[in-house]
């Protein structure tokens, strides 16, 4: 695929503008066009009278070759190099152990229970259910939960957030990271928006699905584990 940054698109623009500002920039016919991803998007508003998107794309295009070659001198215009960040599949009988279950934990635990580790997680707050009720019954009454309030618990202190996802490092692991949180329930823009949020009334169900999806390739949750003996890991 060839990847185009820096495309200018009115606000209202629609997929057959999309198709021209494609077909000008690579200086190919609609019909050479097979696909288009949005890659990002961003409001460039620097010039008040003429506010503006400017997007990245994925084109796929019949002579994909041959047009790079012919967009050479364009900086906008390279081949896309995307690589997928996998997890290797690992052979051990030991379980590794993972210590709070906010976004660093929900990954880790993610992460090696793809790899086939069947993690053992445990946090010392609540799920995210039993959690909401409490930060809720704050917020109404004032009653403060010692072990379960928006601190923490499952999802960590964002949990209750609008789940921005900063970022400013180009890393392969970033997109296995929204893709995983889309998988979960984010809404899809998060691939695409230049400054992505999970936004506040997705992200409790998205952190539920989290924990169902790792418990679903083996690891092991446990709540409320503040006291957690060895003894408690050997049984299970």
């Amino acid at each position: 695929m060839i990847r185009i940054q820096n495309i200018r698109l009115n606000l209202d623009y629609t997929e057959l503008d999309l198709k021209k500002a494609v077909g000008r920039k690579l200086h190919i016919p609609f019909e050479n066009i097979q696909e288009i991803r949005l890659r990002k998007r961003s409001v460039d508003a620097r010039k008040k009278d003429s506010i503006s998107f400017l997007v990245t794309l994925d084109v796929k295009a019949a002579g994909e070759k041959k047009i790079l070659q012919k967009c050479a001198k364009d900086k906008d215009i390279s081949l896309v190099n995307d690589k997928k960040y996998k997890v290797a599949i690992c052979h051990s009988r030991q379980r590794p152990v993972v210590i709070g279950l906010g976004p660093a934990g929900m990954f880790a635990g993610y992460v090696l229970a793809k790899a086939g580790l069947r993690p053992i997680i445990l946090e010392r707050g609540c799920p995210v259910e039993e959690r909401a009720e409490h930060v809720s019954m704050f917020r109404t009454q004032g009653v403060l939960n010692p072990e379960s309030n928006v601190q923490f618990g499952e999802g960590g202190a964002g949990t209750f957030s609008d789940g921005k996802l900063n970022t400013g490092i180009k890393d392969e692991r970033i997109r296995f990271v929204f893709e995983t949180f889309v998988q979960c329930g984010a809404p899809d823009e998060i691939l695409w928006q230049a400054k992505p949020h999970i936004g506040t009334d997705n992200l409790k169900n998205t952190v539920r699905n989290f924990r169902r999806l790792i418990q679903t390739l083996g690891g092991e949750i446990h709540f409320h584990a503040r006291k957690f003996t060895i003894c408690d890991l050997s049984a299970g």
